[in-house]
């Protein structure tokens, strides 16, 4: 009796539609919050905007060779070459894996809308970057705010982990997608920030973007499917 409890615990099942629309909701209010206090922060130098210099003074300060080195490799695979082609490539593996097509394809339209809103907010909100001095060479010459490789990370690391669990959900791959989320944004946010390109707001709001994609997209996915039972 025992065992068949355990199995039925690890036994792998799609999450309810209840569910699906209760992270939705949550991921795109927790994303709302944290864009609004971003943005507020950034426009006023209010509230979190306080953290912006303190936290990029600190960042200088904590600069060692070995760490700049760690950081620059970090923010170079996050930048959009090459990570476009390694959403790319996991979108062909996956596809040749599985025989789908929607989730692999709804990862690279996530991930590409973030992508884009990333350069629209920027030429919208037109908020500079921490001066050329504080920052780790090469310089980047374009707009602040929001992150573009924060937003990136976010996005693609939600998706994934919604897309997987979502189908076939159990608690160690919850676990797994909450601490590969958790680790995947601070390093990169933290690349951006230590390397002088970024600051706190704007990884801030690349954040709580992310969040709120992983909520519309799980509408789209949910409706889709809906869409494609009923065909059936």
């Amino acid at each position: 009796m025992v065992r068949l409890r355990s199995e039925e615990k690890n036994e792998l099942r799609p999450w309810t539609v209840k569910r699906q629309y209760v992270i939705a909701s949550l991921s795109f209010v927790v994303g709302c919050m944290l864009f609004l206090l971003a943005f507020i922060g950034m426009r006023y130098g209010i509230g979190l905007g306080k953290l912006d210099h303190p936290v990029l003074n600190w960042m200088i300060q904590h600069r060692t060779t070995a760490m700049t080195i760690i950081m620059q490799a970090i923010t170079t695979v996050a930048s959009p070459a090459p990570f476009t082609v390694i959403l790319i490539l996991i979108a062909i593996i996956w596809a040749a894996i599985t025989r789908e097509i929607w989730r692999p394809l709804l990862l690279l339209l996530a991930t590409g809308a973030g992508a884009i809103t990333s350069v629209v907010l920027k030429n919208i909100f037109i908020h500079a970057r921490p001066p050329h001095a504080l920052m780790v060479k090469p310089y980047e010459i374009d707009y602040s705010f929001p992150s573009g490789h924060t937003i990136a990370i976010t996005t693609c690391v939600l998706i994934v982990g919604y897309l997987i669990c979502s189908r076939h959900t159990s608690r160690t791959r919850i676990t797994s997608w909450i601490l590969v989320s958790i680790i995947g944004i601070t390093l990169v946010a933290t690349s951006r920030l230590y390397l002088g390109y970024h600051w706190v707001t704007d990884v801030t709001a690349s954040i709580g973007l992310g969040l709120m994609i992983l909520a519309i997209t799980i509408i789209v996915d949910k409706l889709l499917v809906k869409k494609e039972e009923a065909l059936q």
